[in-house]
């Protein structure tokens, strides 16, 4: 039994050994950092219209320009939506050679050697271009489905804008151009790289996109679904009626946006022809009020927003609440992309955001204070805590990274770093037992706050009645309401930091409003996946042991027993043979 034993403790580390690489991994604490961020943000934003919310991200422009239109170039399209990006923008090229839409600017030659992996140099228009053939909008759309389909929970959605920028491959048909229709003349094997139709290259993630179907289904009973919270009431009386963050992601349970925001095809006798599943499933130009941005007009209109911290407003406050009023309530997605001649400095997305506005990195390269970035990822990776209208860049720590979360001090008193103040450079995490003023939000006007003068309160002693009538404890649910609070504190000449209404005190990482006793709407759940991966081990171990010990009861030969048995049957024997009882013994 002691070998058994022995084996059965040698199998279980090797076991255990062995699957210990198919446990999860560990996910980094700038990476967990940035999740709760991204979470907390979208559980504040889920009343706002999704027009009036930021959605940075980047153009395939930038990742093609260096590394080629190959499927090199999109492996890391995952790791950038991870990281927090919220829109794509993607240069579409409709080949009227072969009438099909493809990424690469260049039309391929009939003659080349038909090769998924065959990575070409192609020249068009005086241009050079690096081609993949196998490269099509499948794998962009492959890794959308993968990643959305995966966060596909209360948990982890949030919303996307997939932006397409429609282009020609366009030639003049003449007897000039013969030459170009027998190089460029589809054969079969072309025919079968790409899609013919918008409505095609998007079926894929097609059951995850809001559409126009769908906002014209929703405007047609918006009056029952809208929200009795002051927020949505206020925000339906905007020009042109957006569902909120939260009907879109646990409503009508859609992911993602797909707007035409420009359209530069060529007018021409092969031009790509929209067709009625199209005008079903994308926003084509000018159905959705969208608008450009060059760095210089979205300067101007930041200045316009965001109010300077170094002087007072000279603006009367109520004309101050009319303007953050006039901007919600005007539907607009409002996107800035830059370029190779002027690329996003890291202050330009910090402000951008704050502002409204959606940045686009369109650029080949990314300047900081050490180097140069040339891959779109790392200056995803360098730039994404910075890519928040709430949170202070490095904010919210959690408690892998600081041990003063909830203590407490030398001095006897409580420590507790578990509540939210406004703080110049947005959300910061403070010391819940610390004496601030208080923002105090219009329960029917979001853009409108007032700052108690002399009253400097412990978050867990604010009380209802330390904000005026129609006024309670609030908190920024959009970057202009944000904006709107920073207006208020210049103008009552508050002093930052403020108590926000948002806390992680029941549930350590899970930010929620209403008080210091908000319940978190969130239990930690266990996939299938990994809790399989969790069990495999010992359940392993612990089935080998059940069959050891079958096998033992069922082969096991105990001689000792064996031999007693014999011995106590052969002792009984003689002596019933040397006594031999006649009648009953007595």
């Amino acid at each position: 039994m002691q070998v058994y034993i022995k084996f059965l403790l040698i199998l279980s580390f090797a076991l255990n050994l062995a699957f210990c690489d198919l446990s999860p991994q560990e996910t980094s604490t700038t990476n967990r950092s940035l999740d709760i961020a991204y979470r907390a943000q979208r559980d504040v934003s889920r009343p706002i219209p999704i027009d009036q919310q930021s959605s940075p991200g980047f153009s395939l422009n930038s990742l093609f320009e260096n590394k080629g239109y190959t499927m090199e170039s999109v492996s890391n399209l995952t790791e950038l939506l991870q990281l927090g990006a919220r829109t794509i923008s993607i240069d579409l090229y409709w080949n009227e050679f072969t009438s099909i839409w493809q990424l690469c600017p260049a039309p391929f030659p009939k003659n080349m050697t038909y090769d998924m992996n065959n990575v070409m140099n192609l020249t068009w228009e005086n241009k050079t271009y690096t081609c993949q053939v196998g490269l099509t909008t499948n794998n962009i759309m492959s890794s959308l489905y993968n990643f959305i389909s995966s966060t596909n929970t209360k948990f982890d959605a949030n919303f996307f804008h997939l932006i397409l920028n429609l282009k020609s491959i366009h030639y003049e048909k003449s007897n000039r151009t013969m030459a170009l229709e027998n190089i460029y003349f589809p054969n079969s094997e072309i025919n079968l790289m790409g899609n013919s139709t918008l409505g095609d290259i998007l079926a894929p993630i097609s059951s995850y996109i809001f559409t126009p179907e769908v906002l014209a289904s929703y405007r047609e009973r918006k009056s029952a679904e809208v929200d009795n919270s002051e927020s949505q009431v206020f925000y339906a009386q905007s020009n042109f009626t957006m569902p909120s963050l939260n009907t879109v992601l646990f409503g009508e349970y859609k992911r993602l946006l797909v707007n035409v925001l420009s359209n530069e095809l060529v007018d021409s006798r092969r031009v790509y022809k929209t067709n009625s599943q199209d005008e079903k499933t994308i926003f084509l130009k000018g159905t959705l009020p969208s608008t450009v941005f060059s760095s210089a007009e979205a300067d101007a209109f930041c200045a316009k927003v965001l109010p300077d911290h170094n002087s007072r407003s000279v603006i009367p406050f109520n004309d101050t609440i009319s303007f953050y009023n006039n901007i919600s309530l005007s539907t607009h997605f409002r996107y800035v992309i830059d370029s190779d001649a002027k690329p996003f400095a890291l202050e330009d997305l910090s402000r951008y955001v704050r502002c409204g506005l959606s940045p686009i990195l369109n650029a080949k390269s990314y300047h900081t204070t050490e180097e140069t970035l040339l891959d779109v990822e790392h200056v995803y990776r360098d730039f994404a805590s910075y890519f928040f209208w709430s949170w202070k860049s490095g904010e919210p720590r959690i408690s892998s990274e600081s041990t003063d979360l909830s203590r407490s001090s030398s001095d006897g008193s409580n420590v507790a770093y578990k509540c939210v103040v406004l703080n110049v450079e947005g959300w910061d995490v403070a010391d819940c037992y610390t004496e601030y003023q208080i923002a105090c939000q219009n329960q029917t006007g979001p853009n409108d706050w007032y700052i108690p003068p002399h009253n400097r309160k412990n978050y867990f002693e604010i009380d209802k009645d330390d904000c005026p009538p129609g006024y309670s404890l609030g908190v920024p649910r959009s970057s202009f309401e944000m904006a709107a609070l920073y207006s208020a504190i210049l103008d009552h000449d508050a002093t930052i930091p403020v108590w926000i209404d948002l806390n992680d005190i029941t549930v350590s990482s899970c930010f929620v409003s209403g008080g210091p006793y908000a319940q978190c709407p969130y239990q930690r759940t266990v996939t299938t996946t990994k809790f399989a991966r969790m069990i495999a081990p010992s359940s392993i171990v612990s089935l080998v042991i059940l069959i050891l010990i079958f096998l033992e009861k069922i082969l096991r030969k105990n001689t000792l027993q064996t031999n007693r048995k014999k011995y106590w049957k052969k002792v009984i024997a003689e002596h019933y043979s040397k006594h031999e009882y006649e009648g009953v013994p007595s």
